[in-house]
């Protein structure tokens, strides 16, 4: 496991109501980056700047709630990629207990700027999906990071510029997550 920092929230520029996370890894270069929306991007914001608000928000609620049931955060695992959206798992314990949750990227990172604890991801995850920079000041992503509808408009602009090479790579990446995935049961090899 490789212990991650936040380096940076972006606005899209397209979108302003669209955010980014960029995650650092500690004392490395290597950087992910995870797609947030406008409250998610905010609950982190407010976590980084310790901001006090007159009420809880969920974030601070949820954390609340746990304590008061003796639930622990340990530390949050990203520790897998869909469809160009990370999963996340919250290792907790109870009662010398460790407990795992399943939860969204954005929310474990809220949870644990909110609680002090550590973020951590897979190394062979952070390796096939680390960014990177490119001269002009733009950045590159693995296509696996990528949702559909970005690698579906990447796809028509590689076929429009005739680079045929991505345009299949592209292809075959769009194709692999609609595979038909057999039923409990059902027989493939006919």
């Amino acid at each position: 496991m490789v212990e991650l920092i936040v380096d940076d929230i972006m606005s899209k520029v397209s979108d302003h109501r669209a955010h980014v996370l960029m995650l650092k890894e500690k004392g490395g270069l290597r950087r992910i980056i995870v797609a947030l929306g406008l409250l998610e991007a905010q609950a982190i914001v407010f976590a980084l700047r310790r901001v006090d608000t007159e009420r809880p928000l969920t974030h601070d609620l949820f954390g609340s709630v746990m304590g008061a049931f003796g639930i622990a955060l340990e530390h949050v695992l990203i520790n897998d990629i869909s469809d160009g959206t990370f999963r996340a798992v919250l290792h907790c314990s109870q009662g010398g207990e460790a407990k795992d949750v399943d939860a969204r990227t954005s929310d474990a990172v809220a949870l644990a700027l909110r609680a002090g604890v550590p973020i951590y991801i897979e190394d062979e995850l952070l390796n096939r999906m680390c960014v990177r920079s490119e001269t002009n000041g733009a950045i590159s992503i693995p296509i696996t990071a990528a949702d559909e509808g970005t690698l579906r408009t990447a796809l028509e602009n590689a076929v429009k510029e005739e680079n045929y090479e991505l345009a299949l790579k592209l292809k075959e990446e769009i194709d692999s997550r609609h595979q038909a995935v057999p039923e409990p049961g059902e027989d493939k090899t006919e």
